[in-house]
C-alpha cells in the first residue's frame, strides 16, 4: 500500500469521524464563530469608526487647539499666528441662543458660529450638505446643521426664529451642513444628543458682531497645529496671550466635546472587542480539548492498529489536527460572515448618533489575518494534548483496554452524606468527582456563558442609575434657566413670577482653573445658595454634601487628579473678571458621574470674584399645566442663553436606551446562549458516550427510563448549578474591571458599577434555558438507544 494512499484512507476516516460527531463539532464551530466574530466585527467598527474620523478631520482641517474668551480685537490674532508651532487660525464669534422653531411649542437652543465675510473658512470647514452659504453681507441667512433640519422637517427656504442678544431675529435657512467639530452634539444641561433640542447655525461674521458688539473683535479661536509641534506649548503661549481678554483656558482637540465622544466609543470597542472574544475563543479551546481527547481516548484501539499497519506518528497526529482544523476553519468562515452582519449593524447604529458625511463599514485583510492567527492558536492550544496523546500512544498500549479509573470513596460517602442523598444522585457525583478536571471545565465554560451575558448588559443597569441619580436625587429642578451674563440675585424674584413657575432659586457659574502642585485642571465652579432643595450634591453613598460657607467641595474624580483629600489647599485661579488667584481649602469631597464638578457657596464664590453675589442661571419648580406658556414667556425673554428641561432630558436618554437595549439584549442572549450550549452539549454528549453501556444495564436490571434518564440530565443541571453562581460573581468582577478602564473612566464620563438584581437572574435564567435545550437534545438521544446492540458491543 502506498504512502498516498495510506494518507487518503486516513482522510476518509476525518470525514467519517466528523459526521458522526457533527453535532458536538457544530456546537464548538459556533462558539468559535462568535469569537472571531465579536473580535472582527467590533475591529472593524473600530476602524471604520477611526479611518472616517481621521478623513473627516483632515479635510476639513480640524483644530488641534480650542479657546474660549470674553472679547479681544481682531489684531491679537497676529499675535496668535506669530507663536511657533500655530499653522492656521481662524477667529470666530460664538454664543448660545434659544430659538422659536415653528412646529416645536418647546423652546430649542443653538449655538450660532460665524464664518467669515470674505474667502473660505481656514480651520474647522464646514461641509454644506444642501443648498449654500449665507450670502455676504446679509444677516438674516442661516446655514443649520443636517441633524437639527432633519429632526425639524426644515427645507431650504423655511424660517427659524432667534433671540440674538436681545433681538428677535427672523432666520432664512440656506443650506444644510455637517461639520467635525460637531460630529457628535450635546446641548447645554444634556447627557446625550438630541437634536431636536438642540441644533448648529452659522451666519456671517457681519450679522453676529454687531448683534453681540464683536464688531471688529472675536470670543473663540480655532487653530491648527503644525505637525511635529508640541500642542502643550502652544497652548501655554496662546493662554498667555488671551488671558487679558478673558480667555478661559485654551484645550487641546481631545478635550472637545465631540472629539473625546468619540475617542471615548473607540475605547470601549476595544475593551470590549478584547475581553468579551477571547472568552469565546477560551471556551472554544476547552471544548476542543475535551472532545478531542475524548475521541483519541475512543479510539485506543485504532490508533494501535493504525500504527501497527505501518502509519507513521506525524501520520496519525496529522489526522485528528486535520479534525481540529475542519472545526477551526468552520468557525472562521462563520465567523466572518458574522463578523460583517455585527459590524454592518453597529456602523448604521453608530451612524445615527455620530454625524459623519460617510461612514462606510471596512473589514481590513489585517483584521481577518489576525483574527485568524488568533483563532489557530486557540484551536492549537486546545488540541495539542489530545493529538500529542494519540502520537505518544505505543501500539501494544492501545491494544489493551484503559486502565480503570482510581475508585475511592467520594466526599459524599466520607463525611456521611449518604443517608441524606438518594442512590441516583450518590451516582452522579461519583461520576463528576471522579473526572474533576473534565467537569471544573464545564463548569467554568457555563461560568464564562453568564459573566459574558452580565458583562454586555449591566451597562443599561448603570446608565439607568445614572440617570436616577442625576435626575431623580440631585437635580431636583423641572427647569434649568441659563442667562446670558450675571445680574443681581435679588432678579430671581422676576423669574419666579413666569408662568408656572412655583419656585426658583439661582446659581453662579464661573471659570476657574485649580492648582495642586504641578497638577491642574481647568473647571466651572458653582456657587450654591445656602439651603439649597432643587439642587443637590451627593457623596459617595449617595447623601447630600451640604455646601460649607467657606472652601471648596470637589468630585471624587477631580480631587484625584489634583492629588488632594478633604483639608487639602488648592490654588485657584479665576479665568474671567479680575482674574483673582487665591488658595481655598477643599472642605468635601462629593460624588459626580459627569464632568469635573466643584461647588462653593454662592457668597463665598462672590468674595472670590470680588464682586457682589450674582446669579448667571437658575432652577425652576414648575408646574407642569403651565410648562407651555413657560416656554412661550422664555421665547422672548432677551437674557435667556438656553433652557433645559429635566424631563427632556430623561426622555432622551431614554430614547436612546430603548433603541439600543432590544438590540444589545438579543445579541447578548444569543451569544451567550450559543457559548452555554457549546459546553452543555458536548459535555451531555461525552457523557452519554462513556456511560451508555452503564446506563443500558440499568435498564435490563429495571430501573425505569425516567430514572436512567435522571442520571444523565442530573449531570448537566449539577453543572449549570455550580456553574451559575461563579458565573455571576465572575461577571461582576469583569464589570470592575471594566469600568476602570480609560475608555468607561474618564474625565468627562463615569460608568458606576451597578448591576440589578434582574441583570443577574436574566443571566441565570439564560443558562437554565441552555440547560434544558442542552438536556432535550441529550435525552432525545438516549431515548433513540438500542439497548441490546449497546450490550452485545465489546467493552
Amino acid at each position: 500500500m502506498t504512502r498516498r494512499r495510506l494518507t487518503k484512507a486516513l482522510d476518509v476516516k476525518v470525514l467519517r469521524d466528523a459526521r458522526s460527531l457533527r453535532a458536538q463539532l457544530i456546537a464548538i464551530a459556533l462558539v468559535i464563530a462568535c469569537g472571531v466574530g465579536l473580535f472582527l466585527g467590533m475591529r472593524a467598527t473600530m476602524r471604520s469608526l477611526a479611518a472616517a474620523r481621521s478623513q473627516y478631520y483632515a479635510e476639513e482641517r480640524f483644530a488641534n487647539v480650542f479657546a474660549q474668551l470674553e472679547r479681544a480685537p481682531e489684531a491679537v490674532a497676529s499675535r496668535l499666528r506669530e507663536i511657533p508651532g500655530v499653522a492656521r487660525i481662524q477667529t470666530r464669534i460664538v454664543a448660545n441662543v434659544t430659538l422659536d422653531v415653528p412646529d416645536m411649542a418647546e423652546t430649542a437652543s443653538a449655538r450660532l458660529v460665524s464664518v467669515p465675510d470674505e474667502g473660505g473658512i481656514l480651520v474647522n470647514d464646514v461641509r454644506l450638505r444642501s443648498g449654500r452659504m449665507p450670502a455676504s453681507g446679509r444677516s438674516d441667512e442661516a446655514v443649520v446643521s443636517e441633524p437639527f433640519a432633519q429632526a425639524h422637517a426644515l427645507e431650504l427656504g423655511d424660517h427659524v426664529a432667534a433671540v440674538i442678544n436681545g433681538r428677535r431675529e427672523r432666520l432664512r435657512i440656506v443650506g444644510t451642513a455637517l461639520s467635525p467639530e460637531f460630529t457628535y452634539t450635546v446641548g447645554p444641561g444634556l447627557v446625550f444628543p438630541d437634536d431636536r433640542r438642540f441644533g448648529i447655525l452659522w451666519l456671517r461674521r457681519s450679522a453676529l458682531g454687531p448683534a453681540f458688539d464683536m464688531q471688529g473683535a472675536f470670543n473663540d479661536v480655532v487653530i491648527e497645529v503644525s505637525r511635529g509641534a508640541l500642542i502643550a506649548q502652544v497652548i501655554d503661549r496662546v493662554d498667555r496671550v488671551l488671558e487679558r481678554y478673558g480667555g478661559i483656558g485654551a484645550i487641546e482637540r481631545k478635550d472637545q466635546e465631540s472629539a473625546f465622544f468619540i475617542e471615548n466609543e473607540l475605547a470601549q470597542l476595544q475593551s470590549f472587542g478584547l475581553m468579551v472574544p477571547i472568552t469565546f475563543l477560551f471556551v472554544g479551546s476547552l471544548l476542543l480539548n475535551v472532545v478531542i481527547g475524548r475521541i483519541v481516548a475512543s479510539q485506543r484501539v485504532q490508533i494501535a492498529a493504525l500504527k501497527a499497519l505501518g502509519y507513521h506518528d506525524r501520520e496519525i497526529g496529522a489526522h485528528y489536527a486535520k479534525l481540529v482544523g475542519i472545526v477551526t476553519v468552520t468557525g472562521v468562515v462563520l465567523g466572518v460572515l458574522l463578523a460583517g452582519w455585527l459590524g454592518g449593524s453597529m456602523v448604521r447604529q453608530y451612524s445615527q448618533y455620530f454625524r459623519f458625511p460617510e461612514l462606510p463599514f471596512v473589514m481590513s485583510l489585517r483584521d481577518v489575518i489576525q483574527a485568524v492567527g488568533i483563532t489557530l492558536a486557540a484551536a492549537v492550544a486546545g488540541g495539542w494534548a489530545a493529538i500529542r496523546q494519540s502520537v505518544r500512544l505505543p501500539p501494544a498500549e492501545g491494544m489493551r483496554p484503559a486502565s480503570p479509573a482510581n475508585y475511592r470513596p467520594t466526599l459524599v460517602e466520607r463525611f456521611g452524606w449518604t443517608r441524606r442523598i438518594g442512590p441516583n444522585v450518590q451516582m452522579i457525583l461519583r461520576e463528576l468527582e471522579r473526572r474533576p478536571w473534565r467537569a471544573s471545565l464545564s463548569v467554568l465554560g457555563i461560568a464564562l456563558a453568564a459573566a459574558l451575558m452580565v458583562l454586555t448588559t449591566f451597562s443599561f443597569d448603570a446608565f439607568t442609575h445614572m440617570i436616577n441619580v442625576q435626575f431623580g436625587i440631585a437635580q431636583r429642578e423641572d427647569v434649568q434657566l441659563v442667562l446670558f451674563s450675571p445680574r443681581e440675585v435679588s432678579d430671581v424674584r422676576e423669574i419666579e413670577h413666569l408662568p408656572g413657575v412655583i419656585h426658583a432659586e439661582p446659581f453662579r457659574s464661573a471659570p476657574i482653573r485649580l492648582r495642586s502642585g504641578p497638577l491642574s485642571r481647568s473647571v466651572a465652579v458653582r456657587g450654591l445658595p445656602a439651603g439649597t432643595t432643587l439642587h443637590k450634591v451627593l457623596d459617595a453613598d449617595l447623601r447630600q454634601v451640604s455646601i460649607p460657607r467657606a472652601g471648596l467641595v470637589v468630585s471624587a474624580k477631580l480631587a484625584s487628579l489634583l492629588g488632594v483629600r478633604t483639608g487639602d489647599d488648592v490654588r485657584v485661579e479665576v479665568l474671567e473678571g479680575r482674574r483673582r488667584r487665591v488658595n481655598v481649602p477643599v472642605a468635601r469631597i462629593a460624588e459626580a458621574f459627569i464632568g469635573l464638578q466643584a461647588y462653593m457657596d454662592l457668597e463665598a464664590l462672590a468674595g472670590l470674584l470680588g464682586e457682589t453675589p450674582t446669579m448667571n442661571g437658575a432652577w425652576l419648580l414648575v408646574d407642569e399645566r403651565e410648562l407651555a406658556a413657560l416656554h412661550a414667556s422664555v421665547k422672548s425673554m432677551p437674557n435667556v442663553a438656553g433652557i433645559t428641561v429635566r424631563a427632556d432630558a430623561i426622555q432622551a436618554f431614554r430614547k436612546i436606551l430603548d433603541e439600543s437595549l432590544g438590540t444589545s439584549l438579543a445579541i447578548s442572549l444569543g451569544f451567550a446562549l450559543v457559548m452555554s450550549l457549546g459546553v452543555l452539549y458536548n459535555a451531555a454528549r461525552i457523557t452519554l458516550s462513556e456511560r451508555t453501556r452503564d446506563l443500558a444495564s440499568l435498564r435490563v436490571l429495571g430501573f425505569r427510563r425516567g430514572e436512567v434518564s435522571f442520571l444523565l440530565l442530573g449531570e448537566i443541571a449539577i453543572l449549570s448549578a455550580c456553574g451559575i453562581p461563579l458565573g455571576l460573581w465572575l461577571g461582576r468582577v469583569l464589570a470592575g474591571l471594566l469600568v476602570r478602564s480609560p475608555g468607561f473612566d474618564s474625565e468627562q464620563f463615569r460608568i458606576p458599577l451597578v448591576i440589578e438584581p434582574a441583570t443577574y437572574a436574566l443571566a441565570a435564567l439564560t443558562i437554565v434555558l441552555a440547560t434544558g435545550i442542552a438536556g432535550f437534545a441529550a435525552w432525545r438521544r438516549l431515548e433513540r438507544i438500542d439497548i441490546v446492540d449497546v450490550l452485545k458491543t465489546r467493552d
